[in-house]
């Protein structure tokens, strides 16, 4: 069941909302080809900032977290914002209010945690860090959640929907048909 399926007006917001995480959540599991994008290019790659600093950090090269903390903290807000425009983008098309303003609150966090993890930092370096981590996790799970329904990453054939490979042999008969 695709998001196009599941009409919000027959549910209440709230329950709707609920369901999109739940089926987004869990969904995407199922498709090899996007499990190994979110694993390579998104933790691996996207991350490579914070697997730097972290491997520093376990050579004895970084005296402090800060390095840490400063690949963490333009992971985590560069990752949420682009996804947020995304889906922004891909439900004002299907007039998804719902996840528009899902998409907008996850955004808005994302700001103000990087604000407030950045101000206290210099007080409590632990907790910021620890922030940090969790705001990652976030970033990671928001991305998931919004591609989780793009075919692109889906093990499925792109011409499902137009009704199968364009190699086939048409139906019917031609040989009367004429183009001037």
């Amino acid at each position: 069941m695709s998001s196009k399926d599941t009409n919000p007006k027959q549910l209440g917001d709230w329950q709707y909302l609920g369901r999109e995480i739940w089926r987004r959540t869990w969904q995407p599991f199922k498709n090899v080809p996007f499990v190994f994008y979110v694993i390579l290019a998104i933790i691996c790659l996207g991350g490579l900032g914070i697997w730097v600093e972290i491997i520093k950090g376990q050579l004895g090269q970084s005296a402090d977290d800060s390095g840490l903390l400063t690949a963490l903290s333009t992971f985590f807000p560069a990752l949420i914002g682009s996804a947020s425009l995304q889906l922004i983008l891909s439900s004002t098309g299907n007039s998804d209010k719902v996840l528009v303003s899902f998409s907008l609150l996850a955004c808005f966090v994302s700001f103000f945690g990087v604000v407030l993890i950045t101000i206290f930092y210099p007080v409590h370096p632990a907790w910021s860090l620890g922030a940090a981590v969790w705001f990652g996790i976030f970033a990671v799970w928001f991305w998931w959640f919004t591609n989780g329904d793009e075919l692109t990453y889906q093990n499925a054939p792109i011409d499902a929907a137009s009704g199968g490979s364009t190699t086939r042999a048409v139906k019917g008969n031609l040989s009367e048909f004429k183009v001037d």
